[in-house]
């Protein structure tokens, strides 16, 4: 089966729209305050241009034809750069200078980049569109897992190393109340698994010839209404819920299961449902704190750790 052929520079417009998006970060963060009375109405616009933009260039870069080399070297490319960012900033630069700043923008650049490029690597071994179908049904379970669970990945990061997800997630600025008034700094975030799967999943769908640019104009709204839900409630959502039914839900006359195929795409959702049944009854992990020298060893108790999932919204 034929690939339909994408925009021409797809992949240009793809990063251009990335380093758009960086100085237009660095400005607003320069600029610092807004008004109070205007905050949320800027607080929507900044999530839906710094959530939507990253969306819409995985879109144009999903159109192009991609092999496992290209893949490949938008992910190590989009890692060196994200990381190297990450770690100039941190050891080098003053965090509230303007090239810090400008690091920084740049290091999240380098996120949408390197997630384009493995979830194209993943997409090349999809060979047949049926398969989408117990890859999207698994997912929506393990994502749930994955957050909500009390052994998930999520919840574990934010416990044992709440700095690690701010460090590698998309960051959408927000308006915030600040002792010298309303200033603009990075606030909900936005997990690169998301941009990921999404990426396999376009380039998938473009690549067997479905229905790609309906699955992008349904599914990325979806997400920035998902998105101001997050920030209305305060939690940590699971993104890949609202891709993976959104693929489905565009797609569907797309997908011809055989008996066989229905049958072990069952099976593969009682797996993931099951998968997700058994965390959330799991019990949130506990650890003995170390007793002081003049302390009854025999007199310790153990304290649970707290559930919450920090001060930072995240849609994981």
């Amino acid at each position: 089966m034929q690939a339909t052929p994408g925009p021409k520079r797809g992949i240009e417009t793809f990063i251009l729209t990335l380093l758009v998006l960086a100085v237009l970060r660095v400005i607003l963060q320069v600029a610092g305050e807004v008004p109070p009375a205007i905050a949320p109405i800027a607080n929507v616009v900044m999530g839906c241009l710094f959530l939507g933009g990253p969306l819409l260039a995985l879109f144009l870069a999903a159109q192009n034809s991609w092999d496992w080399k290209r893949a490949v070297q938008f992910l190590i490319f989009g890692v060196v750069l994200q990381v190297g960012c990450f770690v100039l900033k941190s050891r080098f630069l003053d965090q509230s200078g303007i090239p810090s700043q400008a690091i920084n923008a740049l290091g999240q650049v380098g996120l949408p980049i390197w997630c384009v490029g493995l979830g194209a690597l993943l997409a090349t071994l999809i060979k047949d569109r049926n398969i989408i179908v117990p890859i999207a049904i698994f997912l929506v379970f393990l994502d749930c897992f994955l957050v909500f669970s009390p052994l998930g990945l999520t919840q574990v990061l934010m416990k044992a190393a709440p700095n690690f997800l701010p460090a590698i997630a998309a960051q959408i600025p927000v308006a915030s109340h600040q002792a010298h008034g309303v200033k603009i700094a990075p606030g909900a975030l936005a997990g690169p698994a998301d941009f990921m799967f999404l990426a396999m999943f376009l380039v998938a769908i473009f690549k067997l010839n479905m229905q790609g640019k309906r699955t992008a104009m349904v599914v990325i709204p979806t997400l920035l209404v998902y998105m101001l839900i997050v920030n209305l409630l305060h939690l940590s959502l699971p993104a890949l819920v609202p891709i993976g039914c959104v693929v489905l839900i565009v797609n569907w006359k797309e997908f011809q299961l055989s008996k066989d195929e229905k049958l072990s795409t069952g099976l593969v959702a009682l797996l993931g449902l099951g998968l997700f049944t058994w965390g959330m009854f799991q019990k949130p992990q506990v650890e003995q704190p170390a007793p002081s020298p003049s302390a009854d060893v025999r007199g310790s108790v153990k304290f649970p750790r707290s559930p919450g999932t920090g001060e930072q919204d995240l849609v994981k």
